[in-house]
């Protein structure tokens, strides 16, 4: 295979700067590889990373699924980000009390936390956007413990500590671990701090909420540290950031249903623009804010569209940073017969255009970019019946990625 050209993008522009709107393909399901402009055929290309120059395209992907050189090959081809799915989480990097597992990059030897930021390295210096920092899931059962094996007056103070020590292990690591020949440029490039801390009524996750599966859902850091939780983990990502030199490392808010829940995305937007006001050492706290993206086949385009004006308003970089489309309804397990081809049709319009109103709404210095979540059906969070990426089961590409690369186009 070809090295492809990566492009970059100039992440020092002004957040003032506005990019003109641009006019749909007048027929975005059935749009094609070659397209027509102004009057002349033109070949545009088929690799996602080069249709926009104004748009980083990326994806989260699995370090398990690494056997499989088509997957591999396919996230060095075509995206020039790449998020750790589960690789960079806390049960990941930090499996016991002082027990780290970040691996010793460049050994020789690939340690399983370390295959993500290999697959980056080698191939274009792809960028990494970590994920993440601080979460109520994915949490070592030692930090789980806390809450049976520490005082009640205690836990508050011990939770602090570990979040702060996990953010200052964690942020030193790939602070001090470069890009292969840029020494200037550390491995990683920006960092989800806190993910998912609200609930869809737009109230904070805190007190014990068992799910079906018995999993706790409410959120441990609230819990006993209360709302301040959010703001300590912003600061400690920051003072880490500075004590290892790591002066452009961005910080990013990240959470889902901003396009379903209005109580949702008001209360991300009101405790951003609260985090925008702080600083640490004259730097900002948070630099962005990520809409995940996890949407069907049939969530209003009015919907998205407003989620993505909110969060541009804020003035921060705006990441869609878990994009994937399903085919099922809520509460469905397959698609009903009859109806696959109406939600195929629907799914491709909305990757195209959910592609189109990322760039008409929000400005090229405020883009972060857009994050696929995953490479094919078979890898995919909502499941392979849900159909939900751009590749199918065999890796081959469906309609669904044409419609995205067109969407990209400037």
């Amino acid at each position: 295979m070809n090295k492809v050209t990566v492009y970059t993008m100039l992440l020092g522009v002004s957040l003032s700067a506005c990019t003109k709107e641009k006019a749909p393909l007048t027929d975005p399901v059935l749009a094609k590889p070659n397209t027509t402009m102004a009057g002349n055929a033109v070949t545009v290309s088929d690799v996602l990373q080069e249709v926009n120059p104004d748009i980083i395209v990326g994806a989260a992907i699995n370090s398990n699924k690494f056997g499989n050189t088509t997957y591999t090959n396919l996230a060095k081809l075509h995206y020039n980000s790449i998020t750790a799915e589960n690789d960079m989480k806390m049960n990941s990097l930090n499996p016991a009390k002082y027990t780290w597992d970040f691996g010793i990059l460049g050994n020789g030897i690939e340690e399983k936390n370390e295959k993500v930021p290999n697959l980056a390295k080698d191939f274009g210096e792809k960028r990494i956007h970590g994920h993440a920092l601080v979460w109520h899931r994915a949490l070592p059962n030692w930090v789980k413990d806390v809450e049976t094996n520490t005082p009640v007056a205690a836990r508050a103070d011990t939770l602090n500590a570990i979040m702060k020590r996990h953010i200052d292990k964690t942020v030193a690591f790939y602070s001090n671990n470069y890009k292969a020949g840029s020494p200037a440029l550390p491995l990683l490039t920006s960092w989800d701090v806190v993910n998912e801390a609200f609930y869809d009524d737009g109230t904070l996750r805190g007190n014990l909420n068992l799910d079906a599966s018995g999993n706790d859902i409410g959120s441990i850091w609230k819990r006993y540290m209360g709302e301040i939780y959010i703001e300590k983990a912003f600061r400690y990502a920051r003072l880490a950031a500075r004590a290892n030199q790591n002066w452009k490392l961005k910080l990013f808010y990240n959470d889902y249903g901003h396009e379903y829940s209005t109580a949702k995305l008001n209360a991300i937007y009101n405790k951003v623009m609260q985090l925008k006001t702080m600083t640490e050492g004259g730097d900002p706290i948070i630099n962005g804010v990520g809409l995940q993206m996890h949407v069907r086949y049939n969530t209003p385009l009015s919907n998205i569209k407003a989620a993505i004006q909110k969060m541009k308003e804020t003035g921060l970089y705006v990441h869609i940073a878990e994009l994937d489309i399903s085919l099922l309804g809520p509460s469905e397990t397959s698609v009903p017969a009859g109806d696959l081809t109406n939600r195929q049709n629907l799914q491709k319009s909305l990757y195209y255009n959910i592609a189109k109103a990322y760039q008409e709404i929000v400005p090229v210095g405020q883009r972060w970019g857009i994050t696929l979540w995953n490479i094919g059906d078979a890898d995919s969070a909502w499941g392979v019946n849900a159909a939900a990426t751009i590749f199918d089961t065999s890796y081959a590409k469906k309609q669904a990625f044409w419609n995205l690369r067109d969407g990209l186009l400037p």
